[in-house]
C-alpha cells in the first residue's frame, strides 16, 4: 500500500505541475536568459577548452538540473509553522515521505519540460553541439538520479523548520554550496588543485558536475563514478532525513504535536 501511494501522490504532483504554467514559464524564461547571456560570455573571455561549445552545454546540463528541483521546503516550513503537519502525521502513510514522493513527482516534469526547450535553445546559442555528443543521452539518467538527491535534501532543510522559524538561511547555504562547490558555472576541472579536491567530497559535485560533465565528453568510467557518487549520496541523504525526522517527532510530541 505504501508503494502505490508514493505513486499516487507522485503522478498527482507531475499533473500539478504540467497545469501550473506560470511557474514552468517562469522557469523556462529564466534559463533562456541565462543560456543567452552565457553563450556569449564564453564567445569573448577564454573557457581554455579546444571545443567553445561546451562550456554552453555544461551550463544547460548543471542548471537543467538545479532549475528542475522544486522547493520542497517552502511546503514543509509552511505545514509546520501553520501546525497543519498534525493532521498528516497521524496517516499510515508518512508525511515526509510522501513530500519526497510529491517532488519527485514535481521534478520529472519540470526535467522534461525545461530539457525539451533547452535542448534546441543550447544547440541555438552554442552554435551546434559539442564535439563529443555522445555523453550527452546519459545526462538524462544521471538528472534524474541528481534530482533524487537534491528533491531528498530540501526535504531536509524544510523538516528543519520544527526547530528553525525560518530555514531560509540553510537553504541559502545550499544554494550558494551547489553554485560553488557544484561547479554550477564553471566545471570543477578549472578550479584550483586544492578547491577540486574539497569539492570531489562533497554531495555538491556529485549532484551538478557529475550530470554536467557529459556535455564536455564521453567517458564511461566518468558516467560510472558520477551515478555511483550520486547513489551514495542520496543514500546517506535519507539516512540524514530519517535522523533528522525521527528526532524531531519527538519534540512535535513532547510538546504535545
Amino acid at each position: 500500500m505504501s508503494a502505490s501511494a508514493h505513486l499516487a501522490v507522485a503522478r498527482i504532483a507531475a499533473r500539478q505541475a504540467v497545469v501550473s504554467r506560470t511557474e514552468v514559464l517562469g522557469r523556462l524564461v529564466f534559463y533562456g536568459v541565462l543560456l543567452l547571456v552565457f553563450s556569449q560570455l564564453w564567445r569573448v573571455v577564454p573557457f581554455g577548452s579546444s571545443d567553445p561549445r561546451a562550456p554552453v552545454w555544461y551550463i544547460a546540463v548543471t542548471e537543467w538540473v538545479l532549475l528542475s528541483i522544486p522547493m520542497v521546503h517552502l511546503d514543509l516550513e509552511r505545514d509546520f509553522a501553520s501546525g497543519e503537519v498534525a493532521y498528516f502525521l497521524p496517516q499510515p502513510v508518512s508525511y515526509v515521505s510522501l513530500k519526497v514522493a510529491e517532488g519527485m513527482g514535481q521534478f520529472v516534469v519540470r526535467l522534461a519540460i525545461i530539457g525539451a526547450f533547452g535542448l534546441p535553445a543550447t544547440y541555438l546559442f552554442a552554435g551546434g553541439l559539442p564535439a563529443d555528443p555522445r555523453g550527452l543521452p546519459f545526462a538524462i539518467p544521471l538528472a534524474l538520479l541528481a534530482g533524487a538527491l537534491g528533491v531528498v535534501a530540501q526535504t531536509t532543510i524544510g523538516v528543519l523548520s520544527i526547530w528553525l522559524t525560518d530555514v531560509a538561511p540553510v537553504y541559502w547555504i545550499w544554494q550558494k554550496c551547489c553554485f560553488f562547490f557544484g561547479g554550477l558555472v564553471l566545471p570543477l576541472d578549472v578550479y584550483p588543485g586544492w578547491v577540486r579536491a574539497f569539492a570531489r567530497f562533497t554531495p555538491f559535485s556529485a549532484l551538478l558536475y557529475g550530470p554536467g560533465r557529459t556535455a564536455l565528453g564521453f567517458s564511461p568510467d566518468a558516467l560510472v563514478e558520477s551515478a555511483v557518487l550520486l547513489a551514495v549520496w542520496t543514500g546517506i541523504a535519507l539516512a540524514c532525513l530519517k535522523v533528522v525526522v525521527t528526532r524531531g517527532l519527538r519534540i512535535l510530541d513532547v510538546n504535545g504535536g
